[in-house]
């Protein structure tokens, strides 16, 4: 069987594709040449995307069968839109371009809460009351929401009571940051501020303009993808730092998947997820 000499990998940095096509290369660092294909600016919610390709230095060059396909075909062939055409599922051998362009599509609008018993009712008006007013001192206007759980990741009966907060608005993307970092604090001077008013500890998870569902699909097509290539490769791959509700989202997505297992190391920032086979 032919090995690899190149692959391309998309993926929400350069480190993260690099170790992903070491991976399905089977070589170490120094013994690859990486090459910046395309980069994506920084959308409103603070996410960019990265196309690498990597080739094993002194191997005969066979491009991906994916790759070789995208460079024959013309250019009139490419969308009205000028983005590029979808390509496979990333992770397989040929150029991982899925996820690379990705429509600009609007949040869906969610409905409010259907809670019905009084304690949840008060515990979310005083939640959206005091996110209205730090909007208000920051000076953003935007709407605020109690809303039911938008997770696919359900709540476990031993979690605390959780109030999921949505704000929509125009131009709110500094209020989530770079990969959210604004948004975490934001939630989590919010919970401080609820919880001095509760008796007992409530949780609080706030939403600005889909851009948790947005990162929740993203980190169940990485963990996906991640998997399969441990499966195939045998080797753990340790993905870049996350906070512990994207690495929740990692652990449960692959929880029951055969051959595979998950772990988290690290200290505080630089916790992350490992996923390795079984």
């Amino acid at each position: 069987m032919d090995r690899l000499s190149s692959v391309e990998i998309q993926a929400r940095s350069a480190e993260e594709a690099t170790r992903l096509a070491l991976e399905q290369l089977g070589v170490t660092e120094d013994q690859v040449q990486v090459e910046v294909l395309a980069r994506t600016e920084p959308d409103m919610y603070g996410e960019g995307e990265v196309l690498i390709r990597a080739t094993v230095k002194g191997r005969a060059a066979q491009p991906a069968r994916g790759a070789r396909e995208q460079r024959s075909r013309p250019r009139d062939d490419r969308p009205q839109d000028g983005r590029r055409q979808r390509q496979g599922r990333g992770g397989q051998q040929s150029a991982p371009r899925a996820n690379y362009s990705r429509p600009s599509t609007p949040p869906q609008p969610r409905q409010p809460s259907a809670s019905t018993d009084d304690e949840t009712i008060a515990l979310e008006a005083a939640t959206k009351e005091i996110v209205r007013e730090l909007l208000s001192l920051m000076d953003v206007p935007a709407d605020v929401m109690a809303v039911d759980n938008p997770s696919v990741m359900e709540l476990s009966a031993d979690e605390p009571p959780t109030v999921f907060i949505d704000i929509n608005g125009r131009d709110l993307g500094m209020l989530i940051g770079r990969r959210g970092e604004n948004l975490g604090q934001l939630q989590y001077m919010v919970n401080l501020m609820v919880n001095r008013q509760s008796d007992t500890w409530v949780r609080v998870i706030l939403d600005i303009e889909g851009y948790r569902t947005r990162r929740e699909e993203s980190l169940i097509g990485l963990a996906e993808r991640v998997a399969r290539q441990v499966a195939r490769n045998k080797r753990p791959i340790a993905l870049e730092p996350m906070p512990a509700n994207e690495r929740r989202i990692v652990h449960m997505t692959l929880k029951s998947q055969p051959g595979i297992t998950t772990s988290s190391s690290g200290e505080g920032a630089m916790r992350r997820v490992t996923v390795s086979p079984q």
